[in-house]
């Protein structure tokens, strides 16, 4: 969604009413109707793992910022036997919101066993 992304955020969210967790350092992080649009569009497989990727927020693996200053990376291993799941919230908006998610076969940058 690039650069509209916060605008598309703020006209789809009903904040208060969509279902949230807080990330391991307090901040409340929300699984908007953006999220829900973004992950219909690009990655159906996700649409219902909505309790996956909001555990991964609030109890990650680890964790990493990402190039797009304000937004952070959540990770959670073995998802499966060899994979991933990527969690990317962006916490230049209040409350912060789910971007996107994404499995992946590799450690993320940064990641010791």
């Amino acid at each position: 969604m690039g650069k509209t992304s916060g605008a598309l955020h703020s006209f789809l969210g009903m904040a208060g009413r969509d279902p949230s967790t807080n990330d391991p350092d307090g901040r409340r992080v929300v699984f908007d109707a953006g999220t829900r649009l973004h992950l219909a569009l690009g990655r159906p497989d996700l649409m219902d793992e909505e309790d996956l990727i909001l555990g991964t927020v609030a109890h990650p693996d680890h964790g990493a910022p990402d190039a797009i200053a304000g937004r952070e990376h959540f990770y959670r291993r073995h998802i499966d036997p060899r994979r991933w799941l990527r969690v990317v919230v962006d916490f230049n908006d209040e409350p912060a919101w789910v971007v996107t998610a994404l499995v992946q076969q590799n450690p993320p940058r940064g990641w010791k066993s």
